[in-house]
């Protein structure tokens, strides 16, 4: 185990930088251009029956795209307007303290029975709250397990697994839908200009995965995780850790009814707006498949969360003037800082791809040999799931590696009638299943920290093969629902399917 840890470790940390390596992958679309638009290089679109000619980035032309058009490329980069607006709404529900709160809420007060069940709900709808989930749902969790008796490692696991391994799955609209959607929208337009894919294109699917991998995790750290901990890693005699359960405060339980109320209150205006067949955010026929009201859903998501912050912020006292609500903004905004300089260099590279008719390319021959070889369907989507899984072990920035991959495979998968946002939902699968094995996460030692603190002799390779059979279970049970939910042909978000057609 320590071996195939290392040389993970060795081989991830001989790649760039994110940021360095966009940016050297767009030097070589630059020379890849210039050598297939010598060779005269070419295919044709079998949607269009139009001849696809590689242009080279070397021209006349292609230096004047690169060198005005670099301002234009980051701007007008579609995940960078989305994840800046939803952030602002989540980031100030966060820094007054709810999101933090309602953890506490959901595993603190949480049936000993249920316990576990609950770590996993907590965790995985937990992602909305970014980095808090993990820095205050691991610790919290050991801290609540030890309390009623249980492993504290045990519980440190299921938190890490149900944020890590959890993270695209949410009972909410998040961050990573907004970034997801928009990197696939981009993609998706190297085929069809007119493309669009909406932040709740995966949502069905999604919201019903939490209870499926929250019930897997659970089933995971009962009857396998927590028994080996207890062989292994057994707790002794004279432990002393503090295990007394965090208490809210008055005026925090106050703040969590009014949030309630103003949740339902929020809900009951939204109806009343889109419920009317003659509503403005209804489409031309009536109906909301596609309409206004979901192409609205990420104001309509920060009108939410900057409500509710503002609800719990004035209750606890955070927020006790209207110059602190934009200062909690802002300071939720400075965090993304390393994300935009991130999309700078990805918006350019996606540019080079789509201007030089690359993406355009490699799509057509791509879906051909797809077509050729029969291998389509499930086995193609199983092959998708599996690639993208290991590929994230040795980069856990799902941002980066989607970026990378969107641009070859959502047009290519689409040239066989894939529809983008279901390439999407094959991609999230695999982007989060493998977190929680990878010592290239970032939270991998923040976790190993936490559990040291119970046993300061546990080491990386305990560390994995504790989460190890989470991240398989989870991997393997999530495809699996994936597979059962296509054969019941069922729509994975609001009028989406496996295939366009």
């Amino acid at each position: 185990m320590q071996a195939v840890l290392a040389s993970i470790e060795r081989a991830g940390n001989k790649l760039p930088h994110p940021f360095i390596l966009f940016t050297i992958l767009a030097g070589l679309i630059i020379v890849i251009s210039a050598v297939l638009d010598l060779l005269g290089v070419s295919a044709v679109n079998p949607q269009s029956d139009t001849v696809v000619h590689v242009r080279s980035l070397v021209s006349a032309e292609g230096l004047e795209f690169m060198l005005t058009s670099v301002v234009s490329n980051f701007i007008n980069f579609p995940p960078l307007g989305l994840i800046l607006v939803v952030m602002f709404g989540i980031g100030l529900a966060d820094k007054v303290g709810l999101l933090s709160t309602l953890m506490q809420v959901s595993v603190a007060k949480a049936p000993p029975v249920l316990l576990t069940f609950c770590v996993f709900m907590a965790g995985i709808c937990g992602s909305i709250a970014s980095d808090a989930n993990y820095l205050i749902l691991i610790p919290l969790a050991a801290m609540v397990y030890h309390s009623v008796g249980r492993h504290p490692i045990a519980g440190a696991a299921a938190a890490y697994a149900a944020a890590g391994a959890g993270y695209d799955a949410s009972l909410f609209v998040t961050v990573g839908d907004a970034l997801f959607s928009g990197i696939t929208t981009d993609a998706a337009r190297l085929v069809d200009p007119n493309a669009y894919v909406s932040p709740v294109d995966n949502y069905y699917f999604v919201a019903c995965s939490v209870f499926v991998l929250a019930i897997v995790g659970t089933l995971i750290i009962d009857k396998v995780v927590e028994p080996r901990l207890q062989r292994v890693l057994p707790m002794g005699k004279d432990f002393t850790a503090q295990g007394e359960k965090p208490e809210l405060k008055p005026e925090e339980w106050l703040g969590i009814k009014r949030v309630g109320l103003a949740t339902l209150a929020y809900i009951a205006l939204v109806l009343i707006a889109v419920l009317p067949e003659a509503s403005p955010l209804r489409n031309a026929g009536g109906g909301l498949i596609p309409s206004p009201f979901l192409k609205s859903l990420v104001p309509l998501m920060f009108l939410y969360f900057v409500t509710i912050g503002l609800v719990y912020g004035a209750t606890v006292g955070k927020i006790t003037s209207s110059r602190d609500v934009p200062q909690k903004m802002a300071e939720s905004a400075s965090e993304l800082a390393p994300t935009l300089v991130l999309f700078f260099a990805i918006s350019q590279f996606i540019a080079y791809f789509k201007w030089s008719e690359l993406g355009q390319f490699i799509a057509i021959e791509g879906s051909d040999i797809l077509q050729s070889t029969g291998f389509t369907g499930l086995p193609l989507v199983g092959a998708f799931i599996v690639m993208t899984a290991v590929l994230n072990i040795f980069m856990t920035s799902g941002s980066a590696q989607w970026a990378l991959m969107a641009p070859v495979f959502v047009p290519m998968l689409m040239m066989i009638d894939f529809d983008p946002a279901f390439v999407q939902a094959m991609f999230r699968i695999g982007d989060s299943s493998t977190n929680i094995i990878s010592p290239m996460s970032p939270y991998f030692s923040v976790a190993l920290v936490y559990m040291q603190r119970y046993q300061p002799e546990m080491g990386l390779g305990t560390l994995v093969a504790t989460m190890l059979p989470l991240a398989l279970g989870f991997l393997i049970a999530w495809s699996a629902f994936l597979m059962l939910w296509l054969s019941l042909g069922w729509a994975i978000g609001p009028g989406v399917y496996m295939m366009a057609s």
